[in-house]
């Protein structure tokens, strides 16, 4: 498993990336932006934290924390 970097995937905007994370977080459930496969949580028995996700298509770990620091680094407000 090797964890997703925002520098990766396709998101232009930091608005993009927000709400790509938003859907994560209220577990609406996304789709990779890397491969397209569907992601699932990566803790199914912590069911009150939605804070990891893994593809299980292309073997990515999204840790939305992670993702969240990223996005106000690279695209600051």
């Amino acid at each position: 498993m090797e964890r997703a970097v925002l520098r990766e995937l396709p998101f232009k905007t930091r608005d993009e990336a927000l709400a790509f994370l938003k859907k994560l977080w209220g577990q609406q459930g996304a789709e990779c932006p890397i491969c397209g496969g569907s992601l699932e949580l990566l803790h199914r028995k912590a069911k009150k934290s939605a804070c990891d996700w893994q593809c299980r298509s292309c073997d990515k770990t999204y840790k939305t924390i992670y993702l969240l620091d990223e996005n106000n680094e690279r695209f600051p407000v």
